[in-house]
């Protein structure tokens, strides 16, 4: 998202407009630079390579996901790169994260999201949604942002205000614990595109 479109959508939602104004100061601190390797972004001790700047994040981990995610499935904040089989769902009028009104209750096989679940502040009650829509031994499977990738964190120099919080693991484990799913599989570390996995089940 471009600075501009980051200041505008700012306006929209006054909750960003501090976070939009930090982003504005943090960009001065990144430095692109063109290597052999390609393009590379430093920012404060940090070297990011550019295709973590150019979107759909899904495709790195899609390999993974497929041993999760079969059948009939969702993927929620899709945009351009939906899950392969799945219907995408992405922000629109009557639909989103946190509306999914035209879905069953408990008539999907699997649900897919990569990198929306930092964009919602409540994000405990989306979740919530999302797991209701699952049969049980359905498969709740989320990609997000690594807490350590400094550039996506909420203010930076990247996402400004859209992103709203930092996932983590610590955070996420327990409460999908408590909410009746079984975590099968979770990177605690970050991958090559400064982001990590869990896969869990409804019970």
């Amino acid at each position: 998202m471009s600075l501009a479109s980051k200041l505008s959508r700012a306006f929209r939602h006054p909750d960003e407009i501090i976070p939009a104004l930090r982003c504005l100061a943090e960009r001065r601190h990144v430095k692109r630079v063109v290597r052999e390797d390609g393009v590379h972004y430093l920012y404060r001790g940090e070297d990011y390579p550019e295709y973590l700047h150019t979107g759909n994040a899904a495709s790195h981990i899609l390999e993974t996901a497929r041993r999760f995610c079969s059948g009939k499935g969702l993927d929620i904040g899709a945009n351009q790169w939906p899950f392969p089989g799945a219907t995408p769902v992405d922000d629109r009028l009557g639909e989103n994260a946190y509306r999914l009104d035209r879905y069953p209750d408990g008539g999907f096989d699997f649900i897919f999201s990569s990198h929306c679940l930092e964009h919602l502040a409540r994000w405990q009650d989306a979740l919530r949604l999302w797991i209701g829509k699952l049969r049980p031994g359905g498969v709740l499977f989320l990609y997000l942002p690594h807490e350590s990738m400094l550039l996506w964190r909420p203010g930076g120099a990247w996402v400004g205000g859209t992103h709203k919080w930092s996932p983590t693991w610590q955070i996420l484990l327990p409460f999908l614990q408590g909410e009746g799913m079984e975590v099968l599989e979770h990177n605690p570390g970050c991958d090559e595109y400064w982001s990590f996995h869990i896969a869990a089940r409804r019970r």
